[in-house]
C-alpha cells in the first residue's frame, strides 16, 4: 500500500469515528512519528487531538511545519488545534502565518476573525471578516462579519451583515443565531426568540444558545420561564 493510500485510510477511520484504527495504520507503517514524514505528522496530530492529548497535537503539527513550513494546510491545522486548546493568541500567528502564505485560502480570515474575536480583539476580527467577505462572500463570512459588528455595539450593522449570510445559505444555524443576537442588542427580543426556539426545535441544543433565549424570555418579562432555561443551561 503507498504512502497516500495509508494516509487515506487513516482519515478515513478518523471521519468515521475509529480514532484506534486511524492509529494502527499510522504507526505500523512509522512507528515513530517524530521521523515520519509531514503529512504523516499531520494525520497523527489529528489522531492525538481526538485522544484528548493536545500536547502531543500541538507538537506534532509543529513538526510537520518545521519539515514543510510552506505547507498552507499544517499551519490551517496548527491553528484549529490551538483553538480547541484554547490557545487563541498562538491560534491568531497560525491563522495569520497560513494567510500569508495563501491570502485566498476559502476560510482563513473567518477562521481568523473567530481567534480575534475570541481574544475580544473585535476591531481585528471586523478587519479579518471584511477581507473574508471581499475573498468569498459566504454565510460564514458575513456571519463572523456580523458577530464582529455586534461586539462593538454596532447593533443594526450586525443585522444587515446576518441578513446577508443568510441570503447565502437560509439554513446556516450560526448564521440565524447571529440575526437574533443582533435584534437582541435592537431590543426585538420576540423576534430574537422566535428564533432561538426555532433552532432548538431543529436540535440545537449549545449552551450559548440556551443563555440568549433566557436573556430573550428575560426581556420578555417571563422571568420563570427565562430562569429555568438559564438553569438547563
Amino acid at each position: 500500500m503507498s504512502n497516500d493510500a495509508i494516509l487515506d485510510q487513516a482519515e478515513l477511520s478518523l471521519n468515521n469515528g475509529d480514532i484506534a484504527a486511524a492509529e494502527r495504520v499510522l504507526t505500523q507503517q512509522w512507528p515513530d512519528p517524530s521521523r515520519a514524514p509531514g503529512d504523516v505528522q499531520h494525520v497523527m496530530a489529528m489522531v492525538r487531538l481526538a485522544q484528548g492529548r493536545g500536547g502531543e497535537a500541538e507538537r506534532l503539527i509543529r513538526a510537520a511545519i518545521s519539515a514543510e513550513p510552506n505547507s498552507l494546510r499544517h499551519h490551517i491545522r496548527l491553528g484549529h488545534i490551538l483553538t480547541e486548546l484554547g490557545n487563541h493568541s498562538s491560534a491568531v500567528e497560525a491563522y495569520s502565518n497560513a494567510a500569508r502564505i495563501d491570502p485566498k485560502w476559502p476560510g482563513v480570515f473567518v477562521v481568523l476573525s473567530q481567534a480575534f474575536y475570541a481574544l475580544e480583539r473585535f476591531n481585528d476580527a471586523e478587519r479579518a471578516a471584511r477581507q473574508a467577505v471581499a475573498n468569498a462572500p459566504t454565510a460564514g463570512a458575513f456571519e463572523a462579519l456580523s458577530n464582529a459588528l455586534r461586539a462593538q455595539g454596532k447593533a443594526q450593522d450586525a443585522l444587515n451583515a446576518a441578513d446577508e449570510a443568510l441570503r447565502h445559505d437560509w439554513q446556516d444555524p450560526n448564521a440565524q443565531h447571529a440575526r437574533a443576537a443582533a435584534l437582541m442588542q435592537l431590543n426585538r427580543p420576540q423576534d430574537a426568540l422566535t428564533i432561538f426556539d426555532e433552532l432548538r426545535s431543529r436540535g440545537i441544543d449549545l449552551p450559548i444558545l440556551q443563555m440568549n433565549r433566557g436573556a430573550a424570555l428575560e426581556a420578555l418579562g417571563r422571568k420563570d420561564d427565562a430562569r429555568a432555561v438559564y438553569e438547563e443551561a
